[in-house]
């Protein structure tokens, strides 16, 4: 995975319809007990070759409320598996890390923007909207 959704999400269910690989549950199948969406790390490809932006963040109404974490490859395994934020699936008896199958992810967002609550979508500037 390499997006998060944080404790602002509203639970409006606009980013789990708009998933191309569903990859995002809901409050109620959050396996780490948290009362808002999930995106399932072993699940998500930040909508690589599908959409030029992850359409979770595109569609989500709480500005901020996506942003970007490390990508899901074996270089960051122990991220994955040692944090309490993730409840990583298993197959087998095998958990779904990194290490077993890596997934896709942004190569141009840069690894100082990654893990440290960098939005993946921002608020339009003033300047934009008029």
């Amino acid at each position: 995975m390499s997006v998060i959704i944080d404790e602002s999400c509203i639970t409006c269910d606009a980013c789990m319809q708009n998933c191309p690989v569903n990859a995002i549950v809901d409050d109620s199948n959050n396996p780490t007990g948290a009362k808002r969406y999930y995106v399932q790390p072993e699940k998500c490809v930040e909508c690589v070759d599908l959409f030029d932006d992850p359409q979770c963040a595109a569609i989500c109404p709480s500005i901020g409320c996506i942003t970007w974490d490390m990508p899901f490859s074996k270089e960051f395994d122990a991220h994955f598996l040692n944090e309490e934020l993730y409840k990583l699936g298993s197959k087998d008896g095998v958990v779904r890390s990194p290490a077993f199958r890596e997934k896709k992810y942004r190569p141009e967002i840069a690894m100082s923007e990654r893990g440290v609550k960098k939005e993946v979508q921002v608020a339009p500037s003033e300047k934009e909207v008029g």
